[in-house]
């Protein structure tokens, strides 16, 4: 029993080390890794913003794309919500962004959108298929696909003012 005690305070402390790690703000003026330049995986979900219809990949195409995935259940996620929509608001549509609200009811998801006036398009990933489908191991997670589709890269973490300005110019501007 004292092993499985030990192993639980290990895993935790492992997950509150590696949260506070990639909720750090970066050291390095390149906040994205994962530049695959590979194709995004095309989805289909339930739109959180209209509800009753579907959000796809494929309806973004032709613009740059920011692509979060959240839960409302996550706090670094409650977290940088609101600087998500500010960035949506100061590009004037030159960049398009969508939430994905992972492994979370839709009524808890849809009461958070609200309560953070979350103005850009966001849709439910219920059993979290399309996270899995980016490869995702943890939340938040922003994944940034060029206008023609391509992943350009990712930010594993809370963002924060600086490193969202960043990531930014860095996939879109640059």
């Amino acid at each position: 029993m004292a092993v499985g005690g030990i192993l639980g305070v290990v895993v935790i402390a492992s997950i509150a080390l590696w949260q506070a790690e990639s909720s750090s703000s970066p050291a390095s003026s390149d906040p994205l890794v994962g530049r695959t330049g590979q194709p995004a995986p095309a989805f289909t979900l339930p739109s959180l913003s209209n509800l009753g219809q579907n959000v796809s990949l494929a309806a973004f195409r032709g613009r740059p794309l920011v692509v979060n995935f959240w839960a409302s259940w996550c706090i670094p996620c409650r977290t940088e919500m609101p600087l998500l929509e500010q960035a949506f608001q100061a590009e004037h549509g030159r960049v398009q962004f969508l939430g994905i609200d992972a492994n979370d009811t839709q009524g808890a998801a849809k009461a958070f959108l609200d309560q953070v006036h979350v103005t850009y398009p966001a849709a439910s990933d219920a059993n979290g298929s399309v996270a899995t489908q980016f490869g995702l191991f943890g939340l938040p997670t922003t994944l940034f696909i060029s206008a023609s589709g391509t992943v350009v890269g990712r930010y594993i973490g809370q963002l924060h003012s600086d490193t969202l300005q960043a990531a930014l110019e860095e996939a879109f501007h640059a």
